[in-house]
């Protein structure tokens, strides 16, 4: 997919997301619009700047293998397209985690948490180093056992948008289905502050990975708990020292 179609379809559902979110909000609260856009600057700073490093080291490992050990372009596209889809949300559900688990991944983690307005902003409140990790991780594993071309690639580029939908500040849940597909009210549960709502529904787009490891909450009518972590951002600044900062006074729980 070309970068001015891609960054198009983002603004786009963005823009429609946040209006739908004045209309239609899941819970009362206060959003940190300016540290969230900080934050969406810093991000897409951190993948121009780590882009090409992590990059050259997957495409040489993947090469390396052969180019993967499955070509998903040989079968017809819906399938490997939906195949690609699976590895990858399988990927990201393990990612996600270890970043729950490992006390130095969630420092870096927690400023994705450390948002008391979840919104679709939020989406991209990220510490700037995730996108190598993610790249060496997430994308080398799931290249060395699956080959992908373009259109596989254009496909899931554009689902993932979906990502901005679930952390949207919107009404909105699955009911008796929400087993099926994530949602803004099954995620807003994973970023809720009450404890009962802890070590749950980690799933980026499929919560059969929650269902199969035992992290499967079910929202119930009408739940849209305040989100959030005791230590909160301050300024850009911290977000660029967060997890350093964080590491250092041991004061964050996961």
């Amino acid at each position: 997919m070309a970068p001015f179609l891609f960054l198009a379809l983002t603004s786009a559902l963005v823009a429609g997301l946040l209006a739908l979110e004045r209309l239609w909000p899941g819970a009362a609260q206060r959003g940190e619009w300016a540290n969230n856009v900080a934050a969406f600057v810093l991000t897409m700073l951190g993948h121009m700047i780590q882009g090409v490093f992590p990059a050259v080291v997957v495409a040489g490992l993947v090469a390396a293998a052969g180019g993967g050990l499955v070509d998903l372009s040989a079968m017809p596209l819906a399938l490997g397209a939906a195949i690609w889809l699976v590895a990858m949300d399988l990927g990201e559900y393990l990612f996600h985690r270890a970043q729950h688990a490992i006390p130095w991944l969630w420092a870096m983690h927690s400023l994705h948490h450390s948002d008391r307005g979840l919104g679709v902003l939020t989406a991209q409140r990220h510490f700037w180093l995730e996108p190598a990790l993610k790249s060496v991780s997430i994308w080398l594993a799931v290249a060395l056992v699956f080959k992908a071309d373009a259109a596989i690639l254009a496909i899931y580029s554009s689902i993932s948008l979906y990502h901005f939908a679930i952390h949207a500040n919107l009404r909105l849940g699955f009911g008796p289905f929400a087993w099926l597909l994530n949602s803004p009210q099954y995620h807003r549960l994973h970023h809720s502050r009450e404890a009962r709502h802890y070590n749950a529904n980690y799933a980026a787009l499929l919560p059969i990975f929650d269902i199969l490891t035992g992290a499967y909450r079910r929202p119930g009518p009408g739940e849209f708990p305040a989100s959030g972590l005791e230590e909160v951002v301050v300024s850009p600044l911290d977000m660029v020292t967060w997890p350093i900062r964080k590491m250092a006074r041991r004061t964050i729980t996961a």
